[in-house]
């Protein structure tokens, strides 16, 4: 069984009743083992694929996510979460949504991907590029831009995606498209900033809404 099918696995496994129900979020990562941060990135980031700003619930995703960038650059084999974040609860519903999305998302990906410039996604290299598109989707998603702005966190979002995509299918390539997300999301933010400074919060709405 190779990467791909171990994680499909695991995912519908995730899926599938338990005797306590809502899952435990901490409980399901506990049983992941080397699965667990690309199972535990691609999770989280599926709020942030939506339009709709998160509020509070971005500060808690970039904590997440820079909690895995960190661990992930320093190369560390065992995962651990904030407490608040292993504490959440996952009904049977929510996580069988969760878990198509991440299945479609994954295989549409995996389309177009093949093993090419492993090395940016293996070994220690790979942890440390992996770690890096972390913390810096987390850094950039905590970035309050008001609620005027649809799909401010698409290109972090795709970053993280493409790097997972990438590890499953030893893809250095999706790493590159990873970082090229990153800047891409600051050259956008930084123009939306310009936009706030030069012409004010009124023009922005008018801009994306009118």
């Amino acid at each position: 069984m190779n990467h791909y099918d171990d994680l499909v696995a695991t995912l519908n496994l995730f899926a599938t009743p338990v005797a306590n129900e809502p899952l435990i979020f901490g409980d399901a990562m506990d049983k992941l083992d080397h699965k667990a941060y690309t199972f535990t990135a691609t999770l989280a980031v599926l709020p942030f694929l939506q339009p709709i700003p998160l509020g509070v619930f971005a500060l808690i995703g970039s904590a997440a996510f820079i909690a895995l960038g960190v661990q992930l650059f320093k190369g560390e084999q065992a995962l651990a979460l904030p407490q608040k974040i292993r504490a959440v609860a996952l009904n049977l519903r929510m996580r069988k949504a969760l878990v198509s999305t991440c299945l479609k998302i994954i295989g549409f990906c995996r389309c177009f991907t093949k093993p090419r410039l492993s090395f940016l996604v293996k070994g220690k290299l790979g942890q440390q590029i992996g770690g890096f598109v972390f913390i810096a989707v987390g850094i950039l998603v905590a970035i309050p831009l008001g609620g005027v702005v649809p799909f401010k966190n698409l290109f972090p979002s795709l970053a993280v995606l493409f790097y997972c995509t990438g590890e499953i299918e030893h893809d250095g390539l999706m790493a590159v498209f990873a970082l090229i997300c990153l800047v891409l999301t600051v050259i956008f933010y930084g123009l939306l900033i310009y936009m706030a400074w030069k012409f004010g919060a009124a023009a922005i709405n008018r801009f994306f809404w009118k």
